[in-house]
């Protein structure tokens, strides 16, 4: 293992939505650039996603969802626990997989959203990070 990288996710529930509603999520690898919904793996290296948090108890949103990783278009290979859990301050926090999530070099990873609650009438800017190691 080389280094490492920390993701910054986010998400928009709409207003009203209802639990149960999926949206898509966007992530940055740096802050400085723009969020995509895919990212691939670079084809020198291999991604071990080891960590998913929050800062603040508001970036939950009242809609409270869990996160679902996917591989390749496809392949479901997490959902979290719902991400109010998932306080980066929480002695208690729950790990986001029971064990480490490995891509492979040229992977296609994307995230979704799945409100647990119905959302209030205020759209949730849901926001998270994930922690890769990378090898």
């Amino acid at each position: 293992m080389t280094n490492g990288l920390v993701l910054e996710c986010t998400a928009t529930v709409g207003a009203s939505d209802v639990a149960g509603t999926i949206d898509v999520v966007s992530m940055k690898t740096d802050p400085t650039v723009s969020g995509v919904t895919e990212l691939q793996v670079p084809l020198t290296e291999n991604w071990i996603a080891t960590d998913m948090y929050i800062l603040d108890s508001a970036d939950s949103g009242t809609s409270n969802p869990v996160v679902t990783m996917d591989k390749n278009r496809g392949r479901k290979l997490v959902q979290t626990p719902p991400l109010g859990s998932m306080l980066i301050t929480n002695n208690t926090r729950p790990r986001f997989s029971p064990q480490p999530i490995g891509f492979e070099a040229g992977s296609i990873i994307r995230m979704f959203t799945f409100s647990t609650i119905d959302n209030d009438a205020t759209a949730d800017s849901i926001k998270f990070f994930v922690a890769f190691t990378i090898a």
